[in-house]
């Protein structure tokens, strides 16, 4: 278990005030149904809109629905339904469903949801744990993209060669100053969730199919040189670049091109830029695309709801997740679909920024759902930011990360 048994009882002794009841309302009190969640700011505001209009409809169920962030959703969750408390629903990213099916605080979803609904998602919109269906999604996303200006970029690279060589053509020192003013690509190079899509490129991934980490390879090696040779030797990027400093130099039109997710591409569009979206380049060497993560957002279901709660619960998870909510998704916020019928639509042909984010979607990878993926990310990323600041070489920076790795699991999960 992820923490102390103890300390998780103890935690869900005060994790109060999401209480199911113990039997059914009185005759005339709608049933209410409970979801916790971590949509972003516009799909947070789509979700309370529709569930005051379902809420307005009918007056036999009422749907309460509660924001938090991320981390704190996951363990607040934790603690809540180890306790049998906690909401009816949480709806989070599908990477979350390690730690959550370790915990035992879902319920596998294949014998409870009617076959014919179920076999209406895409593979990637059935979330899998251990080799049950532990989520249905409302989109997929999270993925990174090549991002980019055609004023300053007109065509995107289709390499990785042609995208080490726009430095030479893009990355400028205007003012003459000896630094660069302007870059070819900016992008949070120094995170580890960044530099996956380069990973992949060369071979390389993060696990493999027992959840082992696999980091301490030529391939992770390849990947991390390529990243220090774009900045080092081709002046692509900036010496220095995090988040928000690529954002702002993308936004303030001082790079050509940055790699990005969807939650950011709306602000670009707000800040003036004309985004436009391409896959990320094939590596020539290896044939292998840079492909990213993606990842499925899901509605996961509470183990402790009870008996008689169970089927309004289940009503109002396939009124979440259906055809109509998705396509209205996809419309509103940009959003790719899971429902096989929405994702085949005019709704995704429709829009120019919807076929583009599918068409990285397609060239992506899943996120892990093993909850060893916690300790990989935490093991990367301490090594690659040596990596990067010139501390220990790419091939330390691989064996570094494979080691604290294989030890953050081993404490986690063995002792």
């Amino acid at each position: 278990m992820l923490l102390p048994l103890r300390l998780l009882l103890v935690l869900a002794l005060v994790a109060a005030g999401c209480a199911a009841p113990s039997g059914p309302p009185p005759p005339g009190e709608p049933v209410v149904v409970r979801v916790w969640h971590q949509k972003d700011a516009a799909e947070r505001a789509f979700l309370e809109d529709w569930a005051a209009a379902y809420n307005a409809r009918q007056d036999t169920v009422r749907l309460e629905t509660l924001y938090k962030e991320t981390e704190e959703l996951r363990n607040h969750y934790v603690f809540a339904a180890i306790g049998e408390r906690g909401p009816d629903l949480i709806f989070g990213p599908a990477d979350n469903m390690g730690t959550l099916g370790i915990t035992e605080t879902i319920r596998p979803l294949d014998d409870l949801v009617d076959p014919a609904f179920l076999a209406g998602f895409t593979d990637d919109g059935r979330v899998m744990y251990d080799g049950r269906v532990y989520g249905l999604a409302d989109q997929i996303g999270n993925h990174l993209t090549f991002v980019y200006n055609p004023a300053l970029l007109p065509e995107p690279p289709a390499t990785l060669a042609e995208l080490a060589a726009l430095g030479s053509t893009l990355t400028r020192d205007t003012d003459g100053d000896g630094d660069p003013d302007e870059y070819a690509l900016v992008w949070n190079y120094t995170e580890p969730f960044f530099f996956v899509p380069f990973l992949t490129s060369f071979g390389g991934w993060v696990m493999d199919d027992d959840g082992n980490p696999t980091l301490d390879t030529p391939e992770t090696v390849a990947a991390i040189q390529y990243v220090l040779d774009l900045r080092d030797e081709h002046g692509v990027i900036p010496r220095e670049a995090d988040y928000e400093t690529a954002k702002a130099l993308f936004r303030d039109d001082l790079a050509a091109a940055t790699i990005d997710g969807p939650w950011s591409w709306g602000g670009y569009q707000e800040a003036g830029v004309d985004v436009q979206l391409a896959p990320l380049p094939v590596n020539e060497t290896t044939g292998l695309r840079a492909r990213p993560m993606a990842a499925a957002k899901a509605y996961s279901l509470n183990p402790a709801v009870p008996d008689w709660k169970l089927p309004t619960v289940l009503g109002v998870l396939r009124l979440l997740t259906d055809d109509a909510i998705q396509a209205d998704m996809a419309r509103q916020l940009a959003t790719i679909p899971v429902r096989t019928a929405v994702r085949e639509s005019d709704v995704m042909t429709s829009s120019a920024t919807l076929t583009q984010s599918l068409a990285q979607i397609e060239h992506s990878l899943p996120m892990p759902t093993e909850p060893q993926m916690r300790q990989i990310w935490d093991a990367m990323r301490g090594p690659y930011q040596l990596v990067m600041n010139g501390q220990v070489t790419a091939a330390e920076g691989a064996r570094l990360m494979q080691e604290q790795a294989e030890k953050r699991i081993a404490d986690t999960f063995l002792n």
